[in-house]
């Protein structure tokens, strides 16, 4: 039952955000140091929105998202063991960047997309289960040739141009800046793999 959940996530048809965002994005420049690997990684089709709004409520809402709160739908009863997992790998002061940075990453995109006058719809019933929603959103960064990416995941979300943009402004932000930006995408895959373990999919 939970794969085929899974499966039938790849079906929704969200509404475009490109056209809208087209016009204030259009001179966003893509850095990067390997081309033919953020080639493989795009995701370029229609972000997913039933799954983001279903991410945004499990996170405890578009007012007051919370990466922990997240974290903790998504992981179940073995929250506090995951929490334990991420610490030791990386420890304290890295985890609780992490939060900051995905709870910022998350502010910005949603305000991005309320300004493009794009609204989310209300999640499936079925995606407000930890193991649907990890199942799910591991559907979501796993690219044609199997692996799975979390960057392609954030842009089934999304969709490219908001995932570019707010990682520019992440970098940008001396607050956050470029090592703290690849921390949030490196422990974000820590998780997501974590996850995929805890519920064998």
């Amino acid at each position: 039952m939970l794969r085929s959940h899974c499966l039938s996530i790849a079906r929704f048809a969200g509404i475009v955000l490109v056209g809208a965002l087209s016009a204030n994005m259009a001179g966003t420049a893509l850095a990067s140091p390997a081309p033919n690997r953020e080639q493989t990684t795009r995701y370029l089709g229609r972000p997913d929105l039933p799954l983001t709004a279903a991410v945004v409520v499990a996170g405890g809402g578009a007012k007051h998202f919370n990466a922990l709160a997240l974290l903790s739908a998504l992981s179940g009863p073995e929250d506090a063991a995951e929490v334990a997992r991420l610490t030791r790998r990386f420890g304290k002061v890295r985890v609780a960047a992490f939060a900051a940075t995905f709870d910022r990453a998350v502010d910005d995109a949603l305000a991005t997309a309320t300004k493009a006058g794009v609204s989310l719809p209300k999640p499936p019933v079925y995606l407000g289960d930890g193991g649907h929603l990890s199942a799910a959103l591991i559907v979501a960064g796993t690219m044609g040739n199997g692996r799975f990416d979390v960057g392609y995941m954030l842009e089934h979300l999304v969709s490219r141009k908001i995932h570019v943009a707010i990682m520019h402004q992440l970098d940008a932000d001396r607050n956050v800046g470029h090592q703290r930006n690849e921390d949030f995408h490196i422990m974000l895959t820590a998780l997501m793999m974590d996850l995929k373990s805890q519920y064998g999919l």
